[in-house]
């Protein structure tokens, strides 16, 4: 059959559009030998910084359609306060960046235009410490404050933001499942990849030297850097070309490591705290991801028995997590209550009491503890999604509505949101707000034309005021217009 080579195919095809980051990124051994020309002047043809950030949205919509993202509102949460602690101590501080976890267990991360950043589950579960992600993330951080990718591609006059945002979200897509990238290049032409990339080692070396003095200015280990090099390159010499992916797509050689340990030793050596946060963030995600949750439960057993872990909290509050997700609600009932004890306003560990006590039947008691912890966090992300998942299952749909009404009228949310919120107006007999709601959903998830066909059917309801007329006129003329730049 012919998709083996049509995908390479593609692959070279696509590699004008990947920004220089990305191109580190993903694993694409076959395309080493490939020669690219330089493009000229580095600041010709460049898109626009809002541009960017349209391409950026746009690779993210087509990562969360593949459901290739970790959309957990706790690990959301933590791996953006990581990234904007790291962002604090840039000269770009008011450039927003988003953060988010790709569902694939290889140690990898990608930065992509418009801030967008990405890291793979296995990195947070192989860092050995929070400044060691912090290293990663801060690297591609550099990347994008140092505008490496606006550097090194261009977009030929007529190329549009929309097509580039596919076919980056193919490339992400096709190191994790060819089908699944493939799929995502349905419909884009050869003709449309005018361009040709070359990316520098200079770069890389500017992105090392930046990120260091990101984590020393956030309060993490300098010392980081040089040290995950050092694993990733042991681990490269013991096992080959198995190695991690990491090294396959951000090269690491002796040199480099001396010269991140160079930059370390010029910032002062100040003793580094680790924050609980990583360790909890971590152990979520180790269970988010299992294959196997009996196996993890065993794990867990015998850490505590031997005292083999990192953070014995953190280490509890896993093992709670999985007991959760096995129904052994009883038991996982008293690990969090000990975890409580001792820290009563961790809101790790209070949803996690909530979950649990819905599990058990005990929904009152569970809107009671998201009602007491959002009077104290009322603008928590995770609080108010868990806390409206709550109130639905608890028929309290009208309350849903507001409470998801009132958070996203200030800030920009996952598609889950939406998707609840559609499902709360719905409840609360409000079919056009339930429908602008569902489209919202499907915007974020890729799917635009879906997006386009629930607000046409929003225009069809007897009930829509002047108001929603004119609400939902305006956010079918911008869905019309992208899909009008997406190439037939």
């Amino acid at each position: 059959m012919g998709s083996t080579v049509g995908g390479r195919r593609l692959q070279r095809l696509v590699l004008g559009l990947v920004t220089a980051s990305l191109l580190l990124s993903v694993p694409v051994p076959r395309l080493a030998a490939v020669e690219l020309p330089d493009i000229g002047d580095a600041g010709a043809g460049l898109v626009s910084a809002d541009e960017e950030r349209r391409i950026g949205a746009g690779v993210l919509r087509n990562i969360r359609q593949a459901r290739a993202l970790i959309d957990d509102p706790l690990v959301n949460e933590y791996i953006n306060d990581l990234g904007y602690r790291l962002v604090s101590g840039t000269a770009a501080h008011s450039t927003e960046f988003t953060f988010f976890v790709v569902r694939d267990p290889s140690v990898n991360a990608f930065a992509l235009p418009g801030g967008y950043i990405g890291l793979h589950h296995g990195l947070i579960l192989t860092s050995k410490s929070e400044s060691e992600l912090g290293s990663v993330v801060a690297h591609e951080i550099a990347h994008v404050t140092q505008r490496h990718y606006a550097r090194t591609y261009e977009v030929a006059s007529g190329q549009q933001w929309v097509t580039a945002a596919a076919i980056i979200a193919a490339i992400i897509l096709g190191s994790q499942s060819p089908e699944a990238g493939q799929a995502a290049m349905a419909g884009i032409t050869a003709g449309s990849i005018q361009s040709q990339i070359n990316f520098t080692r200079a770069n890389e070396k500017e992105a090392d030297r930046v990120g260091i003095d990101l984590l020393a200015d956030a309060g993490l280990d300098p010392n980081a850097m040089g040290d995950f090099f050092g694993s990733m390159h042991r681990a490269s010499r013991l096992y080959g070309s198995e190695g991690p992916e990491f090294l396959r797509t951000h090269p690491v050689t002796d040199s480099r490591i001396a010269d991140a340990r160079g930059r370390a030793a010029q910032h002062a050596q100040t003793p580094v705290s680790e924050r609980l946060a990583y360790h909890l963030a971590r152990e979520r995600v180790r269970v988010l991801t299992a294959e196997s949750l009996a196996n993890i439960v065993r794990d867990y057993e015998y850490a505590l028995k031997t005292r083999n872990y990192r953070s014995e909290e953190a280490t509890k509050y896993g093992y709670a997590l999985a007991l959760l997700a096995m129904h052994r609600s009883t038991e996982a009932r008293a690990v969090i209550e000990s975890l409580l004890d001792n820290d009563p306003q961790r809101i790790a560990y209070l949803v996690t009491q909530a979950d649990i006590e819905s599990d058990l039947g005990n929904v009152d008691r569970a809107l009671s503890i998201y009602e007491n912890t959002l009077r104290v966090n009322p603008t928590s992300a995770p609080l108010t999604m868990f806390y409206a998942n709550t109130l639905m299952a608890a028929n309290q749909h009208a309350k849903a509505k507001l409470v998801l009404r009132d958070y996203l009228r200030s800030h920009d949310a996952a598609p889950v949101y939406y998707k609840l919120l559609s499902e709360a107006e719905s409840h609360s007999g409000e079919p056009v707000e339930a429908q602008v709601a569902l489209s919202e959903y499907f915007y974020r998830m890729g799917q635009v034309h879906e997006a386009i066909n629930q607000l046409q059917l929003a225009q069809q309801h007897k009930s829509l005021d002047f108001y929603q007329s004119s609400r939902i006129e305006a956010r079918l003329a911008e869905l019309k217009d992208e899909v009008s730049q997406t190439p037939q």
